[in-house]
Order: structure tokens, then C-alpha cells, then sequence
């Protein structure tokens, strides 16, 4: 079997020194890698650092001022009220009495003539006459239509008077209506009185009617009639 090789010491004084390798190589390697990331760091600055300004020119720009319309006229005044009355005056404020200096003498009194015969105001005018009545139709003579009977003036006797067994009789005037009844009845007379023959006949006016017109075909309406009423006991 053979024997390997002793292994070769270097000795710097007999065998001749080894070569050193070239370091270009490795120093280009970091010269580019250099300038790669300079050229990446300059253009992330560049792109994110540095500031950038807008230029701006002053350009004249033409602006056409359009007056705006005049505004409308006040709407006019509203009219016054019809009998509107004028407004009151101002008040007058009394001046303060002057009191006159002390060195001047009051002015005499005026001399004035008596008087021989006083002026006397003439009479008032006399107040006008009343004006007259208006004409109202009496009827006479009444159509009567319906009247109270023995019955009805039975009814309406006065019971005072019946207590007191007197007979009597009341006069009533009404107005008669276009329908023929007769209204706003007033007693004329009553004897004897105060035994209630008055206040009878009132109530016993309500049954009375007549014909709306008279026998020359005026009509009744407004007309006024005089009724005569006869208060007997039952014999």
C-alpha cells in the first residue's frame, strides 16, 4: 500500500512566497452595489420627499358687472276709513300767570254808564205740534163668524162675583187681525168694578172671529173693534 504524501510546511526562507489573488473583482461588486442604492435612495427622495410647486400665472380674466334692476316702488298707502273722525287737537297748555312788577300801578278801573233797561233774551221758539195719529178704521157692525155662548161665558164668570151674586158688564177694544181674530184687547169700561167683569172679558176675547173682509170686500186687518160683553147669573 503506498504512502501518502508528508505534508509541506511553508518556510519563508526557502520556499518563494505565494501569490496573492486579485481583490479587483470584489471592489467593482461594491462599487455597483453603491451605486444602485444611491440611485435608489436619490429617487425615493426624488419621488417622496422632496416638495413640488406649482407655477401659477397671472392671467387677466374679463368680468362683465350686471347692474341689478332697480327694486320695485313702495306699495301705496291704504285708504283711510270710511267717517273717520279727525283726530283731536293738541292740548293747549295754560300759560303760568305773570305777576306784574311792583313799581307799576294797576290801570283804574273802566267807567261803564248804568244800565237803563235790561236786554232781555228772547223766548224760545215754540216746540212743533205732535204729529197726529195715524187714521185707524173703527168696524161697526162685525160678521162675526164665532162668538162665546151661554156656556162660555158660564165658564169665564167671575168668581168674586158669582160669591157676591152681582151681574155685571165690560166693554173690551181690540185690534182685529187680516185672519179676523182680534188682539192686543184692552178693557174700555167695567161696572161694577173690581169684581173682575174687566179681566172676563179679556180671557173671553180669544173666541171671538169674524169675517176677514166687510161686505164691500175691504179687508179687516188692522182694523179696531168695540165689544160690548153682558155678565147674567143663571136664573
Amino acid at each position: 500500500m503506498a504512502e501518502s504524501p508528508a505534508p509541506h510546511h511553508y518556510d519563508p526562507l526557502v520556499d518563494a512566497p505565494p501569490k496573492r489573488r486579485k481583490k479587483g473583482g470584489a471592489s467593482a461588486a461594491i462599487l455597483i452595489s453603491v451605486v444602485v442604492h444611491g440611485a435608489i435612495g436619490y429617487y425615493i427622495y426624488k419621488s417622496k420627499f422632496e416638495p413640488k410647486y406649482k407655477e401659477y400665472s397671472d392671467e387677466a380674466v374679463k368680468v362683465d358687472l350686471v347692474k341689478p334692476p332697480p327694486p320695485p316702488p313702495p306699495p301705496p298707502p291704504p285708504p283711510p276709513p270710511p267717517n273717520t273722525p279727525p283726530p283731536p287737537p293738541p292740548p293747549v297748555q295754560p300759560r303760568p300767570p305773570v305777576a306784574p312788577p311792583p313799581d307799576i300801578a294797576p290801570p283804574p278801573p273802566l267807567a261803564l254808564p248804568p244800565v237803563e233797561k235790561p236786554v232781555q233774551a228772547p223766548p224760545p221758539p215754540a216746540p212743533p205740534p205732535p204729529p197726529a195719529p195715524p187714521h185707524i178704521a173703527q168696524i161697526t157692525n162685525p160678521d162675526w163668524l164665532r162668538k162665546p155662548n151661554g156656556d162660555d161665558m158660564a165658564q169665564y164668570y167671575p168668581s168674586r162675583a158669582m160669591d157676591l151674586g152681582k151681574e155685571g158688564r165690560a166693554v173690551i177694544k181690540c185690534t182685529v187681525s187680516e185672519k179676523g181674530t182680534v188682539e192686543q184687547c184692552m178693557v174700555v169700561s167695567e161696572d161694577p168694578a173690581d169684581l173682575g167683569f174687566g179681566g172676563a172679558a179679556l180671557r173671553l176675547s180669544k173666541l171671538f172671529k169674524m169675517k176677514p173682509k166687510t161686505t164691500d170686500g175691504q179687508s179687516v186687518g188692522g182694523a179696531e173693534v168695540v165689544i160690548p160683553l153682558s155678565f147674567k147669573l143663571a136664573g
